[in-house]
């Protein structure tokens, strides 16, 4: 008897201690992905970042213009795709997606005045590279598509 108690309990902890692994590490997993959903789009979460030491009133002013109330964060950019098919949807997700990655360039060029880390100069500038070349080409294609 004394033995299957020992064996329950061990089972008990286990069981337990999986389940407070599998809850801390999901509220890791989490918390780290948090700033990176409010930097891609979601309101407030540039602003977010740019609290505590550091910030000057020229990043406040450039925070306020990139969130004026007339741009979409990213839950309103597919709202409003699902609304269309075709040759509308076409126009609107190039569209959407310029301003998308334009945001990402504006971000992106913070890195260098922001962080000496050269990990993040390093991406800060291939996002700056490879967003500006696909801006371009979608730029060419809403143009091809015009005539």
């Amino acid at each position: 008897m004394d033995q299957k108690i020992k064996y329950s309990h061990l089972l008990i902890g286990l069981v337990t201690g999986v389940l407070i692994t599998l809850l801390v590490s999901n509220t890791a997993v989490n918390s780290q992905n948090y700033g990176m959903m409010q930097m891609m789009g979601m309101r407030g979460g540039v602003e977010h970042m740019m609290k505590g030491d550091g910030h000057t009133h020229e990043d406040e002013g450039m925070m306020s213009m990139m969130h004026e109330e007339d741009e979409m964060n990213m839950r309103d950019m597919v709202d409003e795709l699902n609304s269309l098919s075709g040759e509308e949807f076409d126009r609107e997700f190039v569209r959407l997606m310029i301003e998308h990655h334009q945001g990402a360039i504006d971000m992106a060029e913070l890195i260098p005045v922001k962080t000496g880390r050269q990990e993040l100069r390093d991406m800060g500038e291939d996002i700056i590279n490879a967003q500006t070349r696909e801006i371009e080409m979608m730029t060419r294609w809403l143009d091809d598509w015009a005539n």
